[in-house]
Formats: C-alpha cells, sequence, structure tokens
C-alpha cells in the first residue's frame, strides 16, 4: 500500500481519527516529539517496530543546544549527572567546543548513552498521555485528504489500523514512512565508513579521533568500565554488508592502527557508520512529514 498525496484527491471527511498525530519510531526524536505534542494537548500515538527498547548506547554525545532543550522541558534532572564529553570534532578535526562562549552552562559537549535518553524521554511522554505501541511495524499508508490511514503487522502476524490526523515519520535515516509516503532521497553512497564497538574486559587509554598513520581511532571509557571504540583504516573501502562487522574485524583494524590488542575482550554491541550523503526531496507531501 502506498500513500496518495496529491492534490486531486477528495478529501475523507467522515472518518474520525483515532489520534491526532501517529508518530513513527520510538527513538530520541519521535519521544521528544510526541511527549512535546501531548505537553500542548494534541493527542500522540508512537509506533515502533521493536518490541522492547533497545539495549545497545548507540549515538551518546549532547551538544549545547539539545541541552538547552531539554533544560527548558526539566529533562536534565532525569537524566542525571553527565560526564564531559571532551572535546569536539568536524571531519575528525578535533575542536573546542568552549571556545565560542566558555561562561554558557553548557558550553562543549555530552555523553549519554542513548538507552538511557530514551528510556526518560518515553517515561516523560507516557506521563503526558502519549501511547507508545511497540512491536508494531508500518506497513501501509494512505493520505486520505482529511486524515491518514496506517497500517501496522505486529509481532504474531496480525494487522492493526489506525486513522491520525497527520503522521510524523521519525524512523531514521531508512525510513519506511519516506519509502511509503514517496519522498525523494537523491544523494551519493558511501567512499568511507568507520567501525565501532562497545566492548567489556579491555584496558586502552582514551583517544579522541586520533590521526595515525594507518587510520583514525577514538576511544572513551564508559562509566560502567566498558570502552567504546571507533576506527578507520586510511585507504579502506565500505563493504557491503547485510548487518554488522564481526568483532574480529573491529579487532583486527583497532591493531592495525593504534597497535593494540583488544580482540580477548567481550563485544557489547557491534555498529558500522559512513559518510553517506542523502536529502529527502521535501519534508511534507499532504498530512505526512519527515522529521529529521
Amino acid at each position: 500500500m502506498s500513500v496518495t498525496v496529491d492534490a486531486d484527491v477528495v478529501p475523507d471527511t467522515d472518518a474520525v481519527p483515532d489520534t491526532d498525530v501517529v508518530v513513527v519510531g520510538a527513538g530520541p526524536v519521535g519521544l521528544l516529539l510526541a511527549g512535546d505534542l501531548r505537553a500542548q494537548g494534541v493527542r500522540a500515538d508512537v509506533l515502533e517496530q521493536l518490541a522492547e527498547p533497545m539495549t545497545e548506547s548507540r549515538a551518546s554525545t549532547l551538544h549545547a543546544r539539545t541541552m538547552e532543550v531539554f533544560a527548558d522541558r526539566g529533562l536534565l534532572g532525569r537524566l542525571g549527572e553527565l560526564p564531559d564529553g571532551g572535546p569536539g570534532h568536524f571531519g575528525g578535526i578535533r575542536l573546542d567546543l568552549t571556545a565560542a562562549d566558555p561562561r554558557h552552562p553548557y558550553a562543549g559537549q555530552w555523553k549519554c548513552p542513548q538507552t538511557r535518553l530514551e528510556a526518560v524521554l518515553q517515561e516523560r511522554a507516557v506521563e503526558l498521555g502519549v501511547r507508545v505501541r511497540r512491536g508494531r511495524r508500518l506497513v501501509g499508508l494512505e493520505d486520505r485528504g482529511g486524515h491518514v490511514k496506517v497500517e501496522t503487522v505486529t509481532a504474531d502476524g496480525g494487522r492493526e489500523r489506525l486513522t491520525a490526523r497527520f503522521v510524523a515519520g521519525c524512523d531514521g535515516w531508512r525510513s519506511t514512512v519516506r519509502r511509503l509516503a514517496g519522498f525523494g532521497f537523491a544523494g551519493h553512497d558511501a567512499t568511507r565508513e568507520m567501525l565501532r564497538a562497545d566492548v567489556a574486559g579491555i584496558d586502552i587509554p582514551d583517544r579522541r579521533f586520533e590521526r595515525l598513520e594507518n587510520g583514525l581511532a577514538t576511544a572513551y571509557r564508559w562509566p560502567d568500565g566498558s570502552t567504546r571504540v571507533m576506527v578507520h583504516v586510511f585507504g579502506s573501502t565500505p563493504r557491503r554488508r547485510h548487518g554488522p562487522p564481526g568483532f574480529a574485524e573491529i579487532a583486527d583494524a583497532w591493531a592495525e592502527v593504534t597497535g593494540e590488542r583488544i580482540g580477548h575482550g567481550q563485544p557489547l554491541w557491534l555498529n558500522v557508520f559512513d559518510n553517506t550523503l542523502r536529502q529527502a526531496s521535501r519534508y511534507r507531501r499532504g498530512r505526512v512529514f519527515l522529521v529529521p
């Protein structure tokens, strides 16, 4: 099923929407948006294909503007004490993010595992009255002019339908909302990639985007004692992958760049990201929005 948003659609105004906004994706963006909508009296339902919240640290850096947004909503106290993230970077080049305004209360950057952030944002959203519906994979989206119909498949194979005044796609760069709604997504494929992992049981020095002879390396010790490592080998090109890299690949790359051995550690999370460059052709089609 695909979305219909053209101007010649005859508005279907008879249906009474089940909710005002369906937010697709229970990551930080979707949960924050849903909570903000509900705080303004707007009914919001979040649809998330994962049955349970993720357990990986994933994205972990908060910058000054994000800290201001969370402070305005009274969320910093819920997040607890956040460690200083040290100097920033642009393209791997170290930057002092405090230089522009050293007296700013949130100058610099701060570390917060995405698991912790999502837990706090979901708690706030639910307290405000947002319904977070997990285990729902979006398979259908139809803009009827006066409302949007969405269809999901549950973990047991059942199908559920929901109508809303609007849909907000907060489901990342592989967005199902973007695909079903027919948004363009032009750009360039990756030319470089960086391997990363959270690893327990290793003892290596912290690094902040160090450029070494064979590559780029960064390491950060989490409060629980595990270490985030990220590494790029100069001259390497992105592989065609159908899942995360193996730990042996990351450990070998780390050894090649730094000379340090981490293969004896216990991998907690494995991931790769790259410099793919793509841009949605627009951020609204009818009653469907993309929220980056």
